[in-house]
């Protein structure tokens, strides 16, 4: 999350529509360099990321490319390296570099095309998915990984912008700020884990009839039970927070419910820097609020 955060922080945003209209006849010109059939169409969609579907000798597949700057390889390196860790050439097809007009390069990422899952999870298949990956990766670590310590900093600005604003109750600010200086305190005491970062529906994608976790961008060294607890926070998991939110990871109520707070502070920030906020049903200060009186 802190990169699409760092992303909509900055005026100077790299213009996307024309940096994928430069990235999509040297994609074209290297797929089809070695006599293969290509056709390569553009997706819409996407913060960091420029992806495009692609057929090659008629075989479907899906490409993934970053954005102009060395934060947005490293990212898209990052990723590909905990696919390849996790599942191998049966999701990393290839990785390779495209040479663009400018004399500057992309890092690209060729995977399968993958089918969404048949129907929404429950919680006990999110629990035993994430704990399977974590299992997987066990104390393994790529480069270029975020702290929690800078997720916690994070937050405590997200907390005062949106304080700020007045789109927080003050009741409800000093309640999260509390929450989160408890997480921070606790920090060094909590089990850590590579947490996804991201982990939810539109990220968990069927390779047949296997199920396969995505879209790595976001990982960074947190807490085991984040993504979990992360997983419950989108919309089409709200349903399931009053029955789900406590118990479903080794960790103690108070600080499931701190970093169920942190995730929903910073997704609220992001959605203010980016505009999104405006178009949302639930303000902040509901989604907050709600954490905030889940009972144990």
């Amino acid at each position: 999350m802190l990169g699409k955060i760092a992303f909509f922080e900055t005026d100077d945003r790299p213009d996307i529509a024309a940096d994928r209209a430069r990235i999509l006849p040297a994609l074209r010109q290297q797929l089809q360099s070695s006599d293969r059939d290509a056709a390569v169409t553009p997706v819409l969609g996407g913060t960091l990321g420029i992806c495009f579907d692609v057929t090659i000798a008629g075989e479907k597949r899906f490409l993934k490319t970053h954005l102009p700057g060395t934060e947005a390889r490293a990212s898209l390196a990052k990723e590909i390296d905990i696919l390849a860790r996790l599942y191998g050439g049966t999701i990393v097809i290839d990785r390779f570099e495209v040479p663009l007009a400018d004399g500057s390069s992309r890092l690209c990422l060729l995977m399968p095309a993958l089918a969404p899952l048949a129907g929404p999870m429950r919680p006990a298949e999110a629990i035993t998915m994430a704990d399977a990956y974590g299992e997987r990766l066990g104390d393994w670590r790529p480069e270029n990984l975020s702290s929690f310590a800078q997720y916690l900093s994070s937050a405590a600005h997200a907390l005062e912008t949106l304080s700020d604003r007045d789109l927080l109750l003050p009741a409800t600010t000093a309640e999260t700020r509390r929450l989160i200086a408890r997480l921070e305190g606790r920090l060094g005491a909590l089990p850590q884990a590579l947490c996804h970062g991201d982990f939810g529906p539109k990220n968990i994608m069927l390779a047949g009839t296997e199920p396969r976790v995505i879209d790595w961008e976001d990982a960074f060294v947190g807490i085991a039970g984040y993504d979990y607890l992360y997983w419950l926070t989108f919309m089409e998991n709200r349903p399931m927070l009053e029955t789900a939110a406590f118990g479903g990871t080794d960790l103690s109520p108070e600080i499931e419910r701190a970093i169920l707070v942190l995730v929903v502070l910073l997704k609220s920030y992001l959605a203010v820097r980016s505009g999104a906020y405006l178009k949302h049903a639930v303000s902040p200060q509901a989604r907050i609020a709600e954490i905030l009186e889940l009972p144990r």
